[in-house]
């Protein structure tokens, strides 16, 4: 039996309530005393004894109500705790002021691979010797955030935050230790830093050379072997990555692109095998995860593979051999899972020739080839590409423009594109910047890498003031000039203005640096 008494609180009232149970000669298995209110729990008793009982404590004085209740407050403060537990999805590890474990919820039994029967009542360090940061916060009386741990006994990969607990004398009564699996902190920075799904059927494209490399591509998505993809720079390689992820059994892990090329050489390596604390000056503490492992069960995409150093390289062939790394500074070795991707546009067997790029590596990348090929040789894509990219930057332009000339198509599909896709998306965003009206003709094209206009054709003097004309040619002037020159004072210097008439000029004639940048 439980019940609850609350009182106006007076001397001897306890004694009062007390002395009932006395008289009916009931142990009290426990008592709680709060604030005008008192709980006690005796053996269970018959339903007829618990109408006299609680009759009697109502009828002494200053006795405001007697209730029964199913649970004593202690009991109802661990059920609601372990609830709480229970349902975290982290794990929780908690120890007194000794050191012994107090609590230990179902996710650490998961992420630490052993049961509540063989930790709870155990001295933390005796089971978990690896949880020093836990005994630390509470020596230190500070918390420790995020420090990963690898537990080898159990396989136990997991970022442990460390708090001491505190009584109202801020005296360390305890400390309680949160741990989140791996597997979850990657799944979460997978989906904060996710991109939009890129499928083969979003690949623009109407000529049959692109259908059978698409068509050739979707056969290689279901494998987990590596795949090469080769083609000239502005092909869309990372797009065929992206899309060959996507319908790959991996498509719901992380896709992790990093250009190799990019990156130092020093920091490259860092970036794909992370390092352990203190493995050099300036390195993060408490060490840092890998490209590899971050891709870990997903797939992780190599742009420019051709431009690792023969260093970075060996252990990259290392790592397609064995499918395990290892962190700088660390004498653990750990296996992954990760699907590599690789692209290319370099003739990679003329470096083997050179001896600038390792052979065995060369065979391990290029288990299934993938040829993109460039633009010039699926020219029927060409006019279907140029309508899209108009669309899109007219959009973003605030432009009216929704149409191309007869002749500008022509320009542009027996134009050679040596960028490619990447060269006609820059010609196309660069005439709807300077475009006026909705037709796209021949004058706003600028082909070539010296990015030359086409020489509009001046009208009739009959038709345009001097004037008129002469305002033309000075525009004309100014964009072939701002190819080639980013700054006022450089611009000024080649036509022997000062950078303050430059400014004016190009105002003047509706123009900007940021036109012609990416020229």
């Amino acid at each position: 039996m439980r019940v609850k008494v609350s009182y106006v609180d007076r001397v001897g009232i306890v004694f009062d309530i007390a002395y009932v149970f006395i008289n009916h000669q009931l142990n009290i298995v426990s008592m709680e005393v709060g604030v005008n209110v008192i709980f006690l729990e005796t053996e269970p008793l018959v339903l007829e004894r618990e109408r006299i009982l609680i009759d009697e404590l109502s009828k002494i004085t200053d006795i405001k109500r007697v209730e029964q209740i199913e649970l004593m407050p202690h009991e109802e403060k661990a059920e609601q705790l372990k609830a709480v537990l229970d349902t975290v999805a982290d794990g929780v590890v908690a120890v007194d002021s000794r050191g012994y474990i107090t609590q230990y919820n179902p996710a650490a039994e998961k992420i630490m691979h052993i049961s509540s029967d063989n930790v709870l009542g155990k001295k933390l360090t005796d089971i978990f010797p690896c949880c020093l940061s836990l005994i630390e916060s509470m020596k230190n009386g500070t918390k420790s955030l995020n420090h990963e741990i690898f537990f080898e006994q159990t396989n136990s990969h997991y970022l442990v935050s460390s708090h001491p607990i505190m009584d109202h004398y801020k005296k360390i009564i305890g400390g309680v230790a949160v741990l989140k699996d791996i597997k979850d902190v990657r799944k979460m920075y997978q989906k904060l830093t996710q991109q939009p799904a890129f499928h083969f059927d979003q690949i623009i494209h109407t000529s049959e050379a692109m259908k059978k490399i698409i068509t050739l591509a979707k056969s290689y998505a279901y494998s987990d072997s590596t795949v090469l993809i080769r083609g000239e720079t502005g092909t869309g390689k990372e797009l065929f990555a992206r899309a060959l992820h996507s319908a790959s059994a991996r498509a719901e892990n992380i896709f992790v692109p990093i250009n190799c090329a990019a990156i130092p050489d020093t920091l490259l390596e860092s970036e794909l095998f992370g390092y352990e604390d203190g493995a050099f000056t300036g390195a993060t503490k408490g060490g840092k995860q890998g490209l590899f492992e971050l891709a870990n069960g997903g797939t992780l995409f190599l742009d420019e593979v051709g431009e690792i150093s023969v260093h970075l390289q060996v252990k990259l062939l290392r790592v397609l051999q064995e499918r395990k790394i290892r962190r700088i500074g660390s004498r653990r070795e750990f296996p992954i899972d990760v699907r590599i991707l690789a692209a290319t546009n370099r003739e990679l067997e003329v470096m083997i020739e050179e001896g600038t790029f390792r052979e065995d590596l060369y065979y391990r990348l290029n288990v299934i080839p993938l040829f993109l090929p460039p633009l010039r040789e699926r020219c029927e894509d060409v006019a279907l590409l140029a309508k899209v990219f108009l669309q899109r930057f007219s959009l973003k332009l605030h432009k009216e423009a929704d149409y191309i000339s007869e002749k500008a198509l022509q320009i542009l599909t027996e134009y050679d594109w040596p960028g490619n896709i990447r060269e006609l998306e820059n010609v196309m965003e660069r005439a709807v910047n300077i475009v006026h009206g909705n037709i796209i003709s021949e004058e706003q094209l600028m082909l070539g890498r010296n990015v030359t206009p086409l020489r509009q054709a001046l009208p009739a003097v009959s038709e345009r003031t001097l004037e008129e004309m002469l305002a033309e040619t000075e525009r004309e002037i100014l964009c072939r000039v701002l190819c080639q020159y980013h700054t006022s004072r450089k611009l000024g210097s080649v036509l022997g203005l000062s950078h303050t008439s430059v400014l004016k000029k190009l105002r003047k004639y509706g123009l900007s640096f940021e036109q012609f940048k990416a020229t």
